[in-house]
């Protein structure tokens, strides 16, 4: 991202964490302003997450699919400008979304791609939305502490991100392990 940045012809805003952020070990695409990447295909949910915790994202995906749950991960990459051709695309397609992100809920990336999908839905015969749950940092102080012990207090881990998409799984109406009223 660093690379890419300084290749750019106006200013860039990249949040740089104060502890190390995992690496993904798979093949990456060339970065391009404005595109998100898929990085785990899936099709019993999705989750996109923006930032730092995308190797939470990664890990809970990894986890969920030693489960049977088979969850897409997209790395959004940008939060402006948003990747809504493919963000759209890909929500559409899930039964269930969870957004993730390490910033504030109200006016976040989660946020932004409510607005997005809501503009694309206003605009044409999308079907109805799919179940969207928004992970951050909820309105209010956080105490301070450690990353991980925050992370996993707020439910921002993991574990935490795992345990949203199993209940969202669970209600799904074509689940994993539950009949499927669609042909």
């Amino acid at each position: 991202m660093l690379d890419w940045a300084l290749e750019q012809p106006g200013p860039v805003a990249i949040r740089y964490p104060k502890s190390a952020v995992a690496k993904h070990g798979g093949p990456r695409t060339a970065i391009e302003l404005g595109r998100a990447e898929c990085l785990v295909d899936g099709h019993d949910g999705l989750v996109v997450a923006c930032g730092t915790l995308l190797g939470e994202a990664l890990s809970a995906a990894a986890e969920l699919r030693r489960e049977g749950l088979e969850v897409a991960v997209v790395n959004a990459r940008f939060v402006k400008p948003l990747d809504t051709s493919l963000l759209v695309e890909r929500c559409e397609a899930a039964p269930w979304v969870v957004t993730v992100e390490e910033n504030a809920l109200p006016t976040g990336f989660g946020s932004a791609l409510l607005e997005a999908l809501n503009d694309a839905a206003s605009q044409g015969d999308q079907r109805p939305a799919a179940p969207i749950v928004r992970l951050g940092l909820p309105d209010r102080f956080i105490e301070h502490g450690e990353r991980a012990e925050l992370l996993a207090d707020l439910g921002l881990d993991a574990p935490g991100i795992a345990a949203v998409c199993r209940r969202l799984a669970r209600r799904a109406p074509h689940a994993v392990g539950h009949a499927s009223s669609m042909s």
